[in-house]
């Protein structure tokens, strides 16, 4: 089989230790490698020619192209870096509503890391893993490649691991968390839409937002898509595409602000096609019914983990809602999502609290 060669040019260094780009930035070997990965996925990371860490950064081969979200998934904190890699000549495919279309050989990375203190911005990254998404012939493969100390081989880890890991929050709080590097039949358990594995983040949402390219230009990042030929039917400008707010900007409105971050961080599965399909609770953005949104919703089946609460959400008030209580929740019967984080992600609980207490009415 012949190697896939991308028409993308851009490159990206995560840190200003690798904003300079050279031929010694490359892999070494063609991305996509010899293309059997479609078949079977490699057993080390560097097979791909996709991405290396050079100084503490990550940095993506130039037939890579590496994006950003509006309001990414937490995942105890990690640092982490995404890129897209398409086969020569293949483009993506946009769509309104849904995750786009993507042709075979298309592979998808994130990259997940911790510098020792948050707070530091020239603290070195360690990073742990870097997760593929794989477009078969038959569907999306899920993997993971796990670091080696050295930060040179990333080896895959199809049945999983959890890593103890410190460091320093960006409030100056220590935090140990147990860093869980997903198996191959967990993947599914976040990816799964109708019982199909798929990519959660690529959505026009989560992609309509400023990005700074690698020749340090900054733009849209589906205007830029489209201009590249990577991105076939995109509108022709982005003000009529869908936005999904920042979660975290001030600038942003609190109702906005929450019901951003729970789509970014809830929604894959709580959604009438997602894995928490049959629990009634959607929490896309686009939900308009506050009892979908779980405003007095009486629970399906969340036994222990609903604490003896009535409601998903009780307007006013956060400490009676099974939301909120799960998401500041650590214990993995109870702790929401279920999977992708060990520690309690204060700054999102704040906000969601917040909202919580904002909405009106009560639940008799």
């Amino acid at each position: 089989m012949m190697p896939f060669r991308s028409i993308a040019v851009l490159v990206f260094a995560a840190s200003a230790a690798s904003c300079s780009s050279s031929s010694s930035d490359d892999p070494g070997v063609p991305a996509g490698g010899d293309g059997t990965y479609v078949d079977e996925p490699y057993p080390t990371l560097d097979r791909y020619g996709l991405l290396t860490i050079r100084e503490g950064a990550i940095v993506p081969a130039k037939e890579t192209v590496h994006y950003d979200l509006n309001t990414p998934l937490f995942s105890d904190y990690a640092r982490k870096e995404r890129t897209i890699f398409l086969p020569r000549g293949t483009s993506m495919t946009y769509k309104d509503d849904g995750t786009f279309d993507f042709p075979v050989g298309a592979i998808i990375t994130k990259s997940f890391g911790f510098p020792q203190d948050f707070r530091d911005p020239h603290s070195k990254v360690r990073w742990e893993e870097t997760r593929l998404l794989i477009r078969a012939g038959d569907g999306w493969k899920t993997i993971s490649y796990q670091w080696d100390e050295a930060q040179k081989v990333a080896t895959k880890v199809p049945g999983g691991r959890t890593r103890t890991i410190e460091f320093i929050d960006g409030r100056g709080t220590t935090q140990h968390a147990n860093y869980l590097i997903p198996s191959a039949n967990q993947c599914p358990k976040c990816h799964a839409n109708n019982g199909v594995s798929t990519p959660i983040g690529l959505y026009a949402a989560q992609i309509n937002r400023t990005h700074t390219f690698a020749d340090g230009t900054q733009g849209n990042q589906i205007a830029k898509w489209n201009e590249m030929g990577l991105l076939a039917g995109a509108p022709a400008s982005v003000e009529s595409a869908p936005r999904l707010p920042v979660w975290d900007d001030p600038n942003v409105g609190l109702n906005d602000r929450a019901r951003s971050y729970l789509d970014g961080n809830c929604a894959y599965c709580h959604s009438t096609t997602g894995e928490a399909r049959t629990s009634g609770l959607y929490l896309g953005f686009r939900e308009m019914d506050p009892l979908r949104l779980g405003v007095c919703k009486i629970p399906v089946a969340a036994g222990r983990a609903g604490s003896n609460l009535d409601y998903d959400v009780v307007p006013g008030n956060p400490d009676k809602s099974i939301l909120t209580y799960r998401m500041d929740s650590t214990e993995p019967s109870i702790a929401m999502p279920e999977l992708g984080r060990s520690l309690v992600h204060a700054e999102a609980l704040a906000l969601v609290r917040e909202w919580v207490s904002s909405l009106q009415g009560n639940c008799k």
